[in-house]
C-alpha cells in the first residue's frame, strides 16, 4: 500500500547542477554574492530550470564583476516610457524649483502630441527619421513657424534625454526632415504678423476700461516689461510704495530686477491694495494681486488668470490680436529710445548670453539710468502728441509731463 504524502513539508527547489553558478536564497530568489553584495535575478516560483536568471546573470556579470551598476534592459522601451520616464524627471526639477510649472505642461502637451502621432507602444529605438518628418507634417498644421520650432526643440529634448539617462543605446537619427523653421522662415512669419506692441492710445483705453487689478497690472507691465506670470506670483513686500520701487526677480530667468515705479503706477497699486479681497487660501495672502472672488491669479498655469481677465478688457475696449506680453514688446520698444541698452536689459530681467563679458564684470546700475529709462516710457504714453491742426493760428503745444524724481 502506498505511503501518503498527506501533511508532508513541498519539496525545495534545487539548482540544476553543481557547476550552476546561482544558488537559492531563503526568500525564494535566484542570488550570486557578488564583490560582497548579494544580488538578485528573479523569484524560482516563476523561474524554476534558473534559465532566465542564468541569462540575467550573464548579461549583467561583466558590469557587476567591475563594481557597476548593471544597465536596465531598455529593449522594450516604448514611447510612453520614453515620455513618462521624462515627465517625471522634469517634475523632480519643478519639485526643486529649477523648472516652472507651466515649462512643465508645454512638455507635458508636446508628449501628448509625440504619442499620438507616432503610437505609445511603438518602440521608442525604432523611431525612423521619415516618423520625424510625419510627426514634423502633423505640427505644421497646428502651429506657426514660432511655435513649431519650440515644439520640435521639445521632442528633440525628450529623446536627447532617453539617450542620457542610458534609457536608448544610441542617440536617435531625425533626418533632415525634422529640423526647426530656418531663421528667414521665422522672419517672414514675424514680418506677416505684423507689429506686437501697442500704441500709446490703445493703452489708455485699456487703462480707461480696466478694474483696479487690470489697471494695476497694465501699468505695472509698461511700466517696467513685467509679465503676465510675473504678475500673477508677484507678492506684496516686492513693492515699497514709500520709496516708489519694486524689487523682484524675473520668474523665468532668476534675474534681480530693481524697477522705479510712476507715480500712475503706484496710485493704482494703492487702489488695489484697498480694494483687495480676501483671499480664498490663506496660503495666498502674500500675493499681491488677488482676484474679485479671492482667488489668485497664480493658478496652476502661472499667469494664464491674467492673461484671460486682460482679454475681456481688450474686447470692451475693442482692441483686437493683441496679448498682455505684447506690452512688455511695447516698453522694450519705446525704452530703447533712451540709448541705454543696458539699463532697458536690467529693467527687463534679461539674461545675457554666457559670452557677455561686460555683464559678468558689470557689479550695478545707476539708478538714475534706470529713472530715465522709465521717464521716456511714461513721456510717450502720457504726453499729448502736438496737434496737427491749428484751430485758432496758434502754434501747437505740447503738455510736457513733470518728470518725476523717486526719493528714499
Amino acid at each position: 500500500m502506498a505511503k501518503s504524502s498527506k501533511g508532508r513539508a513541498p519539496r525545495k527547489p534545487r539548482k540544476p547542477g553543481a557547476d550552476f553558478p546561482l544558488h537559492i536564497h531563503g526568500s525564494g530568489r535566484w542570488a550570486k554574492k557578488v564583490r560582497g553584495k548579494r544580488v538578485y535575478f528573479g523569484k524560482v516560483a516563476d523561474d524554476p530550470d534558473g534559465q532566465k536568471a542564468l541569462k540575467k546573470w550573464l548579461a549583467q556579470r561583466d558590469e557587476l564583476l567591475a563594481g557597476h551598476k548593471p544597465r536596465p534592459d531598455n529593449s522594450g522601451l516604448t514611447l510612453e516610457r520614453l515620455c513618462n520616464e521624462f515627465l517625471h524627471h522634469r517634475q523632480q526639477l519643478v519639485d526643486s524649483g529649477e523648472l516652472s510649472l507651466r515649462t512643465w505642461k508645454r512638455y507635458q502637451a508636446g508628449c501628448k502630441t509625440l504619442l499620438t502621432v507616432l503610437g505609445r507602444s511603438t518602440p521608442a529605438a525604432s523611431v525612423r527619421p521619415e516618423d520625424f518628418q510625419r510627426l514634423r507634417g502633423e505640427m505644421t498644421k497646428r502651429w506657426g513657424a514660432i511655435a513649431l520650432g519650440v515644439e520640435i526643440q521639445m521632442v528633440r529634448t525628450v529623446f536627447k534625454y532617453g539617450y542620457d539617462a542610458e534609457l536608448l543605446d544610441r542617440p536617435v537619427r531625425f533626418g533632415p526632415g525634422f529640423k526647426k523653421p530656418s531663421a528667414k522662415t521665422l522672419r517672414q512669419s514675424r514680418i506677416a504678423n505684423g507689429p506686437r506692441m501697442f500704441t500709446r492710445e490703445q493703452i489708455l483705453q485699456l487703462l480707461a476700461h480696466s478694474t483696479p487689478n487690470m489697471k494695476a497690472m497694465i501699468l505695472m507691465a509698461i511700466n517696467g516689461g513685467l509679465g503676465n506670470t510675473d504678475l500673477g506670483t508677484i507678492p506684496r513686500t516686492a513693492v515699497d510704495l514709500k520709496s516708489g520701487w519694486l524689487d523682484f526677480p524675473r520668474a523665468k530667468t532668476a534675474i534681480p530686477r530693481r524697477i522705479p515705479l510712476w507715480p500712475e503706477t503706484i496710485a493704482a497699486i494703492n487702489e488695489t491694495l484697498a480694494t483687495r479681497r480676501k483671499p480664498k487660501d490663506a496660503a495666498d495672502d502674500y500675493l499681491l494681486f488677488i482676484g474679485k472672488r479671492g482667488e489668485s491669479y497664480e493658478g496652476n498655469h502661472k499667469g494664464y488668470r491674467v492673461v484671460q481677465e486682460f482679454a475681456r478688457i481688450c474686447e470692451k475696449a475693442d482692441i483686437k490680436g493683441r496679448s498682455f506680453y505684447d506690452l512688455r514688446r511695447t516698453f522694450q520698444t519705446v525704452a530703447e529710445d533712451a540709448c541705454d541698452l543696458v539699463a532697458v536689459q536690467t529693467i527687463m530681467g534679461h539674461a545675457p548670453p554666457a559670452s557677455d563679458m561686460s555683464s559678468i564684470y558689470r557689479q550695478r546700475v545707476k539708478d538714475e539710468r534706470l529713472e530715465k529709462v522709465v521717464n521716456v516710457v511714461r513721456d510717450w504714453l502720457f504726453k499729448e502728441p502736438p496737434q496737427d491742426a491749428r484751430d485758432d493760428g496758434d502754434e501747437p503745444q505740447d503738455r510736457d509731463v513733470i518728470p518725476f524724481r523717486i526719493v528714499g
